[in-house]
Parts: C-alpha cells; sequence; structure tokens
C-alpha cells in the first residue's frame, strides 16, 4: 500500500472521528459548580373533590459548604397551596423543619404569589448528600367540564438554576378501574409517559430536565372521578384537548426529526468530502 492510499485512510479516519464527537447526542453541556440534583420524585394523590396532596423529595449531592437550598412550585392554573412542611434526611438522619422567618438553622420560610409558592430552607450542610421532603395541599388541581375533568398543570417549573436528574413523577387518582383515562406530558422530548387505567395512575419518567425547563402533565378523565369538585365550568372540554394534544404531538414528533435529520445530512457531506480527499491525495 502506497504512502499517499495510507494517508488518505488516515485522513478518512480521521474525519469520522471528528464527525461523530461533533454530532454525539448530548442532553446538556454544563459545568457543576457546587452541587447536583440526582433525583426528583413526586407523589401526587389527586383527591375526590379536584384538590391534591404532594409529596416532592429531592436528592441533592453538594460539594462545598452551604446554608439552605430553595424550592419553587408553580400555582399557575390551579387555585392556590396550603401550608408546606418540609423535612431533611443527610447523614445525620431525619428531621422535621421548623416554619420561621428567624433565618436560623434547621428553619423554612414561605413566600407566596397567585403563580408561585417559593421555599427558602436554612440548613447548614458540607460535602455530603441529602433529600428534601416538602410535603403540602394543592387546590383546584382539577377542572371538572360538561363532558370530561381535567387536570393541566405544571408540576415541575421553570424555576430551577440547575438540571434535574432521574425525575419521576406519580398522579394517583382517587378511583381505579378508569377506561377513558388519558395523559399526555410537555416539556422534555426525552421523557415517558405511562398509564395504568387499571390503577388509575400516570407516571411520568425523565432521565434528565434541563435548567429552567419545565414539565407539565395534561390528564382527562370521567368527572365522576372526581365528583365532589366545586370547580366547575358548564362546557365541553374533550374534542378541544383532543384536538390540542393531536398538534402538540406531531410538534414534538417533528422536533425529535431534526437531529436526526441533521446527523445523517451531515455523515453524508462528511463522507463524501473523506472520498474526494482519499481520491485527490491518491491521484
Amino acid at each position: 500500500m502506497g504512502d499517499k492510499m495510507k494517508k488518505g485512510i488516515a485522513f478518512f479516519g480521521m474525519s469520522l472521528v471528528l464527525l461523530f464527537g461533533l454530532f454525539q447526542f448530548q442532553n446538556e453541556v454544563r459545568a457543576d459548580d457546587n452541587y447536583d440534583i440526582n433525583k426528583y420524585l413526586v407523589n401526587v394523590k389527586i383527591q375526590n373533590d379536584g384538590n391534591a396532596e404532594v409529596t416532592q423529595k429531592i436528592t441533592y449531592k453538594f460539594d462545598g459548604d452551604f446554608h439552605g437550598v430553595y424550592y419553587n412550585q408553580d400555582l399557575k392554573g390551579i387555585k392556590g397551596a396550603g401550608s408546606p412542611e418540609v423535612s431533611v434526611n443527610d447523614n445525620q438522619g431525619t428531621m422535621d423543619l421548623a416554619k420561621s422567618n428567624s433565618e436560623l438553622d434547621n428553619t423554612f420560610n414561605v413566600q407566596k404569589t397567585s403563580d408561585n409558592m417559593r421555599i427558602k430552607v436554612y440548613h447548614d450542610i458540607s460535602d455530603q448528600s441529602a433529600t428534601f421532603t416538602y410535603r403540602y395541599k394543592l387546590l383546584g388541581v382539577i377542572t371538572n367540564y360538561k363532558d370530561t375533568a381535567a387536570l393541566n398543570w405544571k408540576i415541575i417549573g421553570t424555576g430551577w438554576d440547575e438540571p434535574l436528574n432521574n425525575v419521576k413523577i406519580k398522579i394517583q387518582l382517587p378511583k381505579k378501574n378508569i377506561k377513558q383515562l388519558q395523559a399526555w406530558s410537555h416539556g422534555p422530548l426525552n421523557g415517558y409517559t405511562d398509564v395504568d387505567k387499571d390503577k388509575g395512575l400516570v407516571t411520568l419518567t425523565i432521565n434528565n430536565v434541563k435548567a429552567n425547563q419545565f414539565v407539565e402533565s395534561h390528564i382527562i378523565f370521567p368527572t365522576s372521578v372526581t365528583e365532589s369538585n366545586t370547580n366547575t365550568i358548564n362546557k365541553n372540554k374533550k374534542l378541544s384537548i383532543l384536538k390540542q394534544e393531536k398538534g402538540l404531538a406531531e410538534e414534538a414528533n417533528n422536533r425529535r426529526a431534526v437531529p436526526k435529520k441533521v446527523f445523517y445530512a451531515s455523515l453524508i457531506i462528511f463522507s463524501l468530502h473523506s472520498y474526494f480527499s482519499i481520491f485527490i491525495i491518491v491521484s
């Protein structure tokens, strides 16, 4: 094999390495500064009256010295939130924190607007993992229309400065064997929504939620499931919801297809470029 041929093959190989390096799929590009959020678990128990009992467990890995964390709950589209309870589990065990405006260690305070509930937690911690648990009631999560009941709510809002990893959200309805249960999720394209009609359970699983990205759930089911709900609107809604979600699903599928098309087009371009480069070198 001649030197020119060897150089041509080496150039072709380097081109392929560059190609796959440039187009390797990345969920995010970020630098870990001081902490990671390694796990984010949400359990939502819908009540017969359309309110919900919520438990959120968020696991952090801290690198350095910290004095606490923030937590934001999006309230847009619902009727508000009750008083939260907060606890933390770390190397010292599990501790219930006291609600207080003192800003002392192992306390938390709450600020509410019509659109958001912000919890500031004071807890000194250094170089370890800890799980913060938030429990509270959300009001008016379900709307009963004439022909369907619906949940349409950003369970995770856009108030996170760091990515969320290993996200799992479970939404349990107050009844089982719901044959007309349907659900859709909006936000990251790497998520999966499971609908268990027998259990009346919707589960959202997402590997990674980027910073400042929301996760929204839209669920419909018969009004008999939340028959005591007083949050009602006297009009039909089901057909418009189905039409809306069909359009959003088509849009999401188109967005998923774009990276693949770009990758394969670039692969062809790089391959042709490398082929002709080899031809020129050999010739």
